[in-house]
This record gives C-alpha cells, sequence and structure tokens, in this order.
C-alpha cells in the first residue's frame, strides 16, 4: 500500500501531466483504489489542502538547505530569491494554486507560511524584491521568458542588490 507522501508525489505527478487533481487520477497514479486514497484523503478538498502542504514542506527544506541553518529574515528571502531564479522550478506548483474553487484557501495558505518563511516587511525593497522573486517563479513554471543561467544569475544579482544591508527591515 503507498504511503501518503507517496499519494502526495502521485498527486504532483498528476499535475505535471497537466491532468486535473481528482481522487480518481490520483488513484490512478498511483496504483491505488480510489477508497484507498479516500482512505488518506476523504475530499478532494483535503486532498488537495494536503498536496500544497507537501509541495511547502519541500519547498522549506530546499529554502532551508540553500539559507543555512540560523539564517534570518533577509537570509531566506536571498535563498528564495536565489531558489526562484536559479533552481528547479515545478510547473505542478503552480497549478495547484490553479483550482479555481479552493484558489482563495489555497493562496491564503502558502502565503501563510511562505510570509513567516521570510517575515513581512513593507520596506519597498524587501516588496520589490520578493515580487521579482515571485514572479520569477511564475515566469519559471510557465516557460514564458527563456533566460540562460546568466541571465538568471544577473536578475539574482539585481534582486539581491534592492535588499537593505541591515537586517532590521
Amino acid at each position: 500500500m503507498a504511503t501518503k507522501p507517496e499519494i502526495l508525489d502521485s498527486a504532483l505527478d498528476v499535475l505535471r501531466a497537466g491532468d486535473a487533481l481528482t481522487i480518481d487520477a490520483v488513484a490512478r497514479v498511483s496504483g491505488l483504489t480510489k477508497p484507498g486514497v479516500v482512505h488518506h484523503f476523504a475530499t478532494k478538498e483535503g486532498l488537495t489542502l494536503a498536496v500544497l502542504d507537501h509541495l511547502l514542506l519541500k519547498w522549506e527544506a530546499e529554502l532551508s538547505r540553500r539559507a543555512g541553518a540560523g539564517a534570518d529574515a533577509m537570509g531566506r528571502l536571498r535563498a528564495y530569491i536565489e531558489y526562484t531564479l536559479m533552481g528547479d522550478m515545478d510547473p505542478a506548483d503552480l497549478a495547484l494554486l490553479a483550482d479555481p474553487r479552493l484558489r482563495v484557501k489555497l493562496s491564503v495558505r502558502w502565503a501563510e507560511r511562505m510570509n513567516a518563511w521570510f517575515g513581512e516587511s513593507d520596506h519597498p525593497q524587501v516588496v520589490a524584491a520578493r515580487l521579482i522573486a515571485d514572479g520569477a517563479w511564475i515566469d519559471r513554471c510557465l516557460g514564458m521568458l527563456p533566460l540562460d543561467d546568466p541571465q538568471r544569475a544577473a536578475v539574482v544579482d539585481v534582486a539581491l542588490s534592492l535588499l537593505p544591508k541591515d537586517s532590521n527591515s
């Protein structure tokens, strides 16, 4: 029997394939029956929220790895900027947030987790750097602006140059 993390990975595979996230689709990809998936996730909403949390854990692990132990909010934001512009982005990340029925709930949950990670700042330069990274993430998931690594690295430098030098911003 598949574990919860394996089922959630199967759900991401469904999204990567461009299919709608349904319990039936996840059952098919995971090799389970629909009741087997429902045993772990009673509703599509429950499944979708669990997939989002699973995805966020992966993001947080990668950001922690990049930022290093004990990084402050600015260090974690730097890691996010570098990750969204230089790391491997997964279109399934963005596809998950596109569910029209759950868009608000999913967006709020994503924002709560990411804001807790970066801290909240209304400093215009911090906001601009975050918007660059958020835009890069969306762009990379959709593949709209083809940039090579040196071009992306130059954008990382621009975004990082916006961040205040002191940690109190």
